[in-house]
């Protein structure tokens, strides 16, 4: 099972507006889980000549949900006598 299934190429004939990224805009040697898969350019005779959208390194440095709210202590103010 590969994780590149679903997915119908991007022709560059049918996407003129889109950018053509070089391959060598990405290292080719690089691990699987900490980069996305990116899309790449084909062509109608069946050569692929670079990356519409380049791989690029996953968001990891960041978290959506927030942790506990530190308790607040209520202004209760007390008043020495004098």
């Amino acid at each position: 099972m590969t994780h590149k299934t679903g997915r119908p190429p991007m022709y560059i004939e049918d996407n003129p507006d889109l950018t053509i990224h070089p391959f060598n805009c990405v290292p080719s040697n690089r691990p699987k889980g900490s980069w996305t898969n990116g899309v790449k350019a084909h062509s109608k005779d069946g050569s692929v000549s670079g990356w519409f959208y380049p791989p690029r390194l996953r968001n990891k440095g960041h978290h959506t949900r927030t942790g506990p709210k530190p308790r607040k202590t209520r202004g209760i103010v007390i008043q020495e006598e004098e």
